[in-house]
């Protein structure tokens, strides 16, 4: 096993950050079923499937991707009939999961804003089970979709390494019709609902107290946009080189995918962690449990992204007056 000096940079934050984003999934999973007060929303629920979801994506890359990649057990892989259409289900299904992620919020924050008495009616947890079942179905039914184009790990001259691929043309079909037609579709969406948000949040929070808070989900949800686009241009680069069987666009997209996958997952993460202070504040909880101290949980003014009920609350206290 020969590992570059960027492969080894990665290592050295992909690990930690994937057991931050154990923890971090772990609590939020914990606050939500056991109905506490403060994560009591329709918001943390989507977070949590979208970490385990990142978390999964890691795994798999790193199990059934880069092993190979690195020379590790090459004829294991390359003798395997089930590892290849494994990797490309947790492919197509876990990198599915941002886009759907970043419409939804995009749509739920256009809801809350444009139309708070509306959206009261139906913004509940059962509402959030429902999305997040969705977003499930439809992401793994594109992945068990994919097993019906054959693939194998196969040694690829222009990298020197062994990747799964698929052995058929026609999947690059398959792959226009989800890649292009549908995640293009949900990122010209956002695109449209993130500046209508901006628009909205412009217009009415001059009668908000809440407007940092409001702001900082605003961008939040245009970050996800933001690395749900670089991932689709991953896709514009691996599925138009599998159309022009150029080998040499699809190596080349598949390296800017570790990159790509490093900003949208661990980025995406990153980012909700510094903006939501109610999740920081069950860390530190967590962190002098562990050394044995005793922890004071301190009310202060949050500047968590706020739950899209409480901008619901707020929009209709404005359309009172």
């Amino acid at each position: 096993m020969v590992l570059t000096i960027i492969e080894i940079i990665q290592l050295t934050y992909l690990i930690p950050s994937l057991i931050l984003m154990t923890l971090v999934g772990s609590l939020l999973l914990y606050k939500i079923s056991t109905k506490n007060q403060a994560f009591k929303n329709e918001f943390y629920p989507l977070v949590c499937f979208r970490t385990f979801n990142d978390i999964l994506y890691h795994v798999s890359i790193l199990l059934l991707l880069k092993l190979p990649a690195w020379k590790i057990a090459t004829d294991f892989y390359y003798n395997s009939t089930i590892l290849a259409p494994l990797c490309c289900i947790f492919g197509a299904a876990t990198v599915c999961v941002p886009f759907l992620h970043t419409f939804i919020l995009s749509l739920m924050r256009f809801i809350a804003i444009y139309h708070p008495v509306r959206y009261s009616r139906f913004s509940s947890r059962l509402t959030s089970k429902i999305i997040c079942g969705l977003i499930f179905v439809i992401s793994y039914g594109i992945g068990l979709a994919s097993l019906a184009f054959p693939s194998k790990y196969i040694y690829n001259e222009v990298t020197g390494t062994i990747s799964p691929v698929y052995i058929v043309q026609s999947v690059a079909y398959f792959q226009f019709c989800y890649g292009i037609i549908f995640y293009g579709s949900t990122i010209i969406a956002c695109l449209i609902l993130n500046i209508a948000n901006f628009i909205g949040l412009k217009r009415n929070n001059k009668k908000n107290k809440n407007k940092r808070s409001e702001y900082l989900f605003a961008f939040y949800g245009l970050f996800t946009l933001v690395t749900a686009s670089l991932m689709e241009g991953y896709l514009i680069g691996r599925i138009g080189g599998s159309f022009l069987e150029n080998q040499t666009m699809m190596a080349i997209s598949n390296y800017a995918l570790t990159w790509i996958g490093d900003i949208g997952t661990l980025g995406d993460f990153y980012f909700f962690i510094l903006i939501n202070s109610e999740v920081k504040l069950a860390i530190k909880e967590v962190f002098f449990k562990v050394i044995r101290k005793e922890f004071y949980g301190v009310t202060h003014k949050s500047t968590e992204v706020k739950s899209l009920q409480e901008v619901k609350s707020i929009r209709i206290k404005v359309i009172a007056k």
